[in-house]
């Protein structure tokens, strides 16, 4: 029997090739998650290999670091057929532990036993690859717990790779933490397969091979120059990612930055570039004691041309009525979209009779017919102004009298404007009966949750619905969000409002499960206000638990300026939420602050994009290209798209290549009541019963 002996430097060495070797594959396995097709290949091979040739490096480091009483010799054959098993078991391995969503039981124990045989037979083939003037017996108790050590290394560093794809803040450390496990487990396995052998010297034959000093050199500068190769293109290409990140973010922000300021579809100023622009002029103006007039300007009967017509047609409408103003204006004049069919008209250096032949233009361009996609439409204006100083001194004044003016036209049956005048003031200190209905709609069960389907991209798969709130009024019918939802906001309505919504969603959710549809989502928005109060997050958790509901089922939305504007405290209670198991949605995002870096600190699972660049999007369109921003964005952050307000196919068709994971929108169903729902599952189910059918078909069809 031969006396053997250990070189602590070369164990340390094989230790440090094996955790190199398996920081690198999931490295590798990393990159996949956020690559392309092409890219993702590449590294799920050369994350497979590396591994491979990092295993077999350390198998043959470990057993140079024997040292026998006489020189050993080894097979060229049967060493480079060992260094091929190890080679092509981990990189098959790896392809079938790494690819797809999901990491499967089936999947996890084919790649295991893969992994596991090619490591086991790479060591036992390496062990005979001893030249045969040296006889080895083996304890077959050592061997057998080598295989277990092979098997459970193999299976714990296959989930490993397939669970740290997931590139986050304590990803590095996360990765060289499993690294290290990883290498301790292989290190394990191979000292013990090693010490299940007994060498005995038979013959003092003379036998052609590798010397252990061949084998040293060659085995060794095998293992740096892959390794090193691969550490560099993996450096090379992490630092490429940032440097096209910090490209993409420095672009993104700078299109949000527009964004912030203008109106996306009529690329008018919008509230924030307006503000800014009234403050300026009024700093002017008095300065240079000049007077200045603020109008207000909304479009009459536009909710019928949206109800009617569709949201294509009144986009439309707004577009062209903007352009027929512009034909009324100067240069000096600035006009800006608040919101839906809301305007507001800055008039520099003006006097009272410029205000009434200018307001008298605009509403007889307005008052002529428009022709939108073959329809004839007809529409109105109703235009309130305030003047500067003689109705107030401040820009809330102003804005306050002109609002009083427009409201006054309102009363008077539309279609016209009118200059402030004290006497509106009785009217406008009459309360209203709107806000009086408002106030008692909860109590006299007139409010009502409508549900808008959502679906998986690529395959059309109903996951969930996002809740939408409506108001039965009595006398003017249903009425959507934007009729009432600011006045709830203002009055202070919309915290119990709010806290009956979540209610009631988790009520739709339970009657859902008790139907079977256990894996249905809701997803609810929470307002600004509601989300600021100290009980946010006790209302969820007491509506899931009295409905017994798991909280992944819920989403809850917020809009990013909501979130931004207090980060610390949204930090506070998102991260709260997200412990408990509710996905956190970023709602409407690239129409407020749209900070990604601030963005990036909160723990929001979803990112949804606003209709407001879906509708514009087309090939090579700057839409297109924002929206294509985003969503790399959003994935660089784990973070899963959703997009809304989808009406065409060329928009849903543009959005799945893009990588969104759920649509919604007219293409695939309008919003509907609960009532409902049975039938639009009935519908979609019919459908895709028949033998032939278009694949877009059955959402046209279901459009109630």
């Amino acid at each position: 029997m031969l006396h053997v002996s250990w070189d602590p430097v070369l164990i340390g060495i094989s230790f440090i090739v094996a955790f190199i070797a398996s920081f690198i594959a999931l490295d590798s396995a990393g990159k996949v998650a956020i690559s392309s097709r092409r890219e993702s290949t590449f590294w799920r091979l050369s994350g497979g290999a590396t591994l491979g040739m990092g295993i077999w490096s350390m198998h043959f480091i470990g057993m140079l670091a024997m040292k026998m009483s006489m020189p050993i010799n080894y097979h060229l054959s049967l060493t480079a057929f060992s260094f091929f098993i190890a080679l092509i078991s981990a990189t098959v391995a790896i392809n079938i532990a790494i690819s797809g969503n999901t990491l499967s039981t089936k999947r996890l124990l084919i790649a295991t036993s893969i992994l596991s045989a090619g490591v086991v037979t790479m060591h036992y083939v390496g062990m005979y690859a001893v030249i045969e003037h040296v006889a080895i017996t083996w304890d077959r108790s050592l061997i057998l717990l080598s295989v277990i050590i092979a098997v459970a290394a193999s299976g714990v560093g296959l989930w490993l790779a397939f669970h740290l794809r997931q590139n986050s803040r304590r990803a590095l450390i996360n990765r060289l933490i499993a690294a290290f496990i990883m290498a301790l487990a292989i290190a394990s396995m191979h000292y013990t397969g090693m010490g299940a052998a007994t060498f005995t010297h038979f013959g003092h034959t003379a036998h052609d091979g590798l010397s252990t000093l061949e084998l040293s050199i060659w085995v060794c500068a095998v293992t740096l120059v892959i390794l090193g190769i691969m550490l560099v293109v993996s450096m090379v290409d992490s630092q490429l990612r940032t440097s096209r990140l910090a490209d993409n973010l420095h672009q993104l922000n700078c299109q949000l930055e527009h964004q912030v300021h203008f109106d996306a579809l009529t690329g008018l100023a919008n509230r924030t570039q307006i503000d800014t622009c009234l403050l300026a002029c009024l700093r002017h103006s008095k300065l240079h004691q000049q007077h200045f007039a603020l109008v207000f300007i909304d479009l009459d009967r536009f909710k019928v041309v949206n109800d009617t017509w569709g949201h294509h047609i009144g986009d439309q409408l707004l577009i062209a009525s903007t352009q027929r103003i512009f034909t009324c204006l100067d240069d000096s004049m600035t006009l800006a979209r608040l919101g839906g069919d809301e305007f507001i008209l800055l008039i520099p250096d003006c006097n009272q009779q410029d205000i009434s032949a200018l307001l008298t233009r605009i509403a007889d361009v307005i008052g002529e017919p428009f022709t939108l996609f073959g329809h004839t439409i007809r529409v109105s204006l109703s235009a309130g102004s305030s003047i500067y100083p003689e109705h107030g001194s401040t820009l809330h004044e102003l804005k306050v009298k002109a609002d009083m003016a427009m409201y006054h036209v309102k009363q008077a049956g539309r279609n016209g404007w009118a200059i402030y005048h004290p006497e509106m003031e009785a009217i406008a200190d009459t309360p209203p009966t709107f806000l009086q209905e408002l106030s008692q709609a909860l109590e006299r069960n007139q409010f009502e949750l409508w549900y808008q389907p959502k679906y998986t991209a690529g395959d059309h798969f109903l996951t969930g619905f996002e809740a939408l709130l409506r108001w039965h009024h009595p006398e003017r019918g249903m009425l959507l969000p934007a009729e009432f939802l600011s006045a709830l906001e203002d009055t202070g309505l919309i915290i119990p409002v709010g806290k009956w919504v979540i209610q009631q969603a988790c009520l739709q959710l339970h009657q859902w499960k008790l139907q079977g549809n256990t894996e249905w989502t809701l997803a609810v928005n929470l307002s600004p206000a509601q989300f600021e109060q100290h009980d946010i997050i006790d209302v969820v958790c007491n509506a899931l638990a009295q409905y017994q509901l798991s909280p992944a089922c819920l989403t809850l939305e917020l809009t990013e300026s909501t979130a931004l504007k207090n980060l610390k405290r949204s930090v506070e209670v998102l991260n709260a939420f997200s412990a408990l198991g509710i996905t956190v949605s970023i709602d409407d995002f690239g129409t407020g602050y749209s900070n990604i870096l601030m963005l990036k600190s909160l723990p929001a699972r979803e990112l949804k994009i606003d209709r407001i660049f879906v509708k514009d999007i087309s090939e090579n369109s700057k839409n297109t290209k924002i929206v294509s921003t985003i969503i790399d964005i959003a994935h660089s952050m784990n973070m899963r798209v959703v997009a809304e307000g989808i009406e065409t196919q060329e928009q849903e068709i543009l959005l799945t290549q893009m990588g969104c994971s759920m649509l919604q929108g007219f293409l695939f169903a309008k919003p509907l009541p609960a009532h409902k729902i049975h039938e639009l599952i009935q519908q979609e189910n019919s459908i895709k019963q028949k033998p032939v059918v278009h694949p877009l078909s059955h959402r046209q069809s279901i459009t109630l």
